[in-house]
């Protein structure tokens, strides 16, 4: 059976291909090491990295940050409340609404674990001079801020 022939259709040159492998990579490596170390998933990682960030976001806010469904956010949420790494409390200008913030635990963890994790960036970024970073990281932002309108 003879493959179709499909225009620019390369893993070699699909940009979102490419940017995947990469992220799947540093995910896999990651969870494999230092989340294991400390009994966390990714998404909690990317919960606190958000929240070190921008503290006392709602959930909606978090889960369009990090690409995560709001009921499947909810769920690690409450994960996250139980492991005291999150607190939930009511909005105090919307007491309909509820935000969460970093808990003590969670700085402290999320201080622990990024270090290996900018150590991991870092090294994958190390092929790359300092103004090409530089470029890539505009590059991405442009990219990010394309999609989220």
């Amino acid at each position: 059976m003879s493959k179709i022939p499909i225009p620019d259709s390369s893993v070699e040159t699909n940009l979102a291909f490419q940017m995947a492998n990469i992220i799947y990579k540093l995910d896999q490596t990651l969870r494999s090491t230092t989340l294991r170390e400390h009994n966390m998933t990714y998404v909690h990682f990317r919960v606190l990295q958000y929240l070190w960030d921008k503290d006392g976001r709602s959930i909606g806010e978090i889960a369009k940050a990090i690409v995560v469904h709001q009921p499947v956010l909810s769920r690690v949420i409450d994960q996250m409340e139980e492991r005291e790494l999150v607190q939930r409390r009511n909005d105090e200008i919307d007491s309909r609404y509820m935000r969460v913030y970093l808990s003590e635990t969670g700085r402290e963890r999320y201080a622990q674990v990024w270090p290996a994790a900018k150590e991991m960036i870092d090294g994958a970024l190390s092929v790359l001079n300092p103004d090409e970073r530089e470029d890539l990281g505009r590059m991405l932002r442009n990219v990010a801020t394309h999609l989220a309108t």
